[in-house]
């Protein structure tokens, strides 16, 4: 893996007065400073680490591509794509060859690896530093550092990998430890996977000593509400969708069952907070296991799903008749709370309302994105159970969205096929349903019409990452 000098930059996160009140710092790029001034007190690491979690949030990250953007174009999300000339369109038919997709995948490798690189940063100086330290402040920033770069890695391996279905020896993404110039080699799908839980484990056992969710304004302001943080049930989240990606359905159900026995940490949305007025929740936060905080967030999302141009309609959007079928309105499925309040009708189609920023007051609903959740957690665990164990997990979702609980005997290609909808359903501009198509190799993603393969499951590498990495 080539690397080029990185610096941090000094991003902060300053705390208001008030109950229940954060907010993000956006510090101009000039603030840099460098690597022996940020990493020379325990609030520096905490900038440096604030400082990844921030970027992740960049619009070609988790900001908008690998999520409301390029991945859920690629798992069909959207029907307003009309012309075939343009950079949205080559996502939808997956073809990686076209100028636009290869600038937006090198953008998306350089700023994935960036992060990483200050993630190792991280971790080649703070055992140093250890005496920097005060209570558990070491244990967190390494915990999520180590948890941070396992995410990062997984994701570029779910991008850039062949599917695990059908090939986990195969070479795929350079798995970096080291914070250095030197070239790294690409590991194997299987060794990125086991990459991944390996540092998972440590992480897990750093984070283990604070399990807390907080969504108060904590003394120790790096500590406010940890949903943003990668912290110990995202890594259980994080680990059983690793898991079951690489095939291991009893690690995966264990996993997951340890958050499930834990659900009070994340309650389930009801009906009411969903459609209030004020402080409306259609993204369903206090089920999040790990949010990213996005100051951006409003401005992305009303240039995707809204349109105040009366003659333009929006490309990620989604025809009434399309939208119907998702939600299957016509066999009880219009009590959904997902179809009752994530959806908003622009000109003659319907997008995706779940990232709307109007009338929001609490701070701990604003500017989310989410990146693991509970109901994936419950997913896997349904999936892994299998029938008929893996129904009553199914249906802890179902009737907590608002619908009918699915009969104990059901056959189990109806349970998969039961699944397969839930996904469809549940992380819609989230990212999340071209991964789990990948994952099960699927011929077709539902949607498309295009045989999937090899190559249009996985992004070709960048050329500078041809030309310069160590294979």
């Amino acid at each position: 893996m080539k690397r080029n000098y990185l610096v941090f930059l000094f991003l902060s996160l300053v705390t208001v007065m008030g109950s229940s009140c954060k907010k993000w710092l956006d510090v101009s790029p000039k603030t840099q400073v460098r690597e022996s001034e940020m990493l020379s007190s325990e609030q520096g690491y905490k900038d440096a680490l604030t400082g990844v979690y921030l970027s992740m949030g960049s619009i070609n990250l988790y900001g908008c591509q690998l999520t409301m953007g390029a991945l859920d174009l690629m798992g069909q999300r959207y029907t307003g794509v009309t012309g075939t000339t343009s950079t949205e369109y080559r996502y939808l038919t997956y073809n990686y060859t076209d100028a636009g997709v290869k600038t937006q995948t090198a953008l998306i490798w350089s700023e994935m690896y960036a992060a990483i690189g200050n993630l190792n940063n991280i971790l080649s100086h703070i055992d140093g530093g250890r005496s920097l330290f005060s209570g558990n402040s070491y244990n967190q920033v390494k915990g999520e550092a180590l948890a941070l770069r396992a995410m990062l890695h997984f994701d570029l391996l779910r991008m850039f990998g062949a599917s695990p279905a059908e090939d986990q020896t195969r070479p795929a993404i350079p798995y970096v430890k080291e914070f250095n110039v030197q070239p790294t080699g690409l590991s194997s799908v299987k060794e990125v996977m086991d990459f991944c839980l390996t540092d998972l484990t440590a992480a897990a056992a750093l984070l283990t000593t604070d399990k807390a969710i907080r969504e108060d304004v904590a003394d120790d302001q790096f500590k406010t509400y940890t949903r943003n943080h990668l912290n110990y049930w995202a890594c259980k989240g994080l680990e059983a969708r690793i898991r079951l990606y690489a095939g291991d359905k009893g690690g995966a159900l264990a996993a997951a069952q340890e958050v499930i026995s834990n659900t009070n940490l994340f309650p389930w949305i009801i009906a009411a907070n969903a459609s209030i007025t004020y402080n409306r929740d259609r993204l369903f936060v206090r089920e999040h296991l790990f949010a990213l905080y996005d100051f951006d967030l409003k401005r992305v999302s009303d240039s995707l799903f809204k349109s105040a141009n009366t003659s333009f309609t929006p490309v990620n959007s989604i025809t009434t008749k399309a939208l119907g079928t998702l939600y299957e309105t016509s066999a009880g499925g219009s009590s959904d709370l997902r179809f009752l309040n994530q959806f908003t009708q622009v000109l003659t189609v319907n997008c995706t309302a779940r990232y709307y920023q109007e009338n929001l007051q609490f701070n701990y609903i604003k500017n989310q994105i989410p990146l693991i959740r509970l109901s994936e957690v419950y997913y896997i665990a349904a999936e892994c159970a299998g029938v008929p164990a893996g129904v009553d997990y199914l249906n802890a979702v179902r009737t907590h969205r608002g619908l009918t609980a699915l009969p104990a005997n059901i056959a189990a290609a109806s349970f998969t096929t039961e699944i397969t909808k839930e996904y469809k359903k549940e992380f819609y501009g989230e990212g999340q349903l071209f991964y789990y198509f990948k994952r099960r190799n699927a011929s077709k993603i539902d949607g498309s019409t295009v045989v999937m393969s090899t190559d249009r499951y996985a992004f070709p590498l960048p050329a500078d990452e041809i030309q310069y990495g160590k294979h």
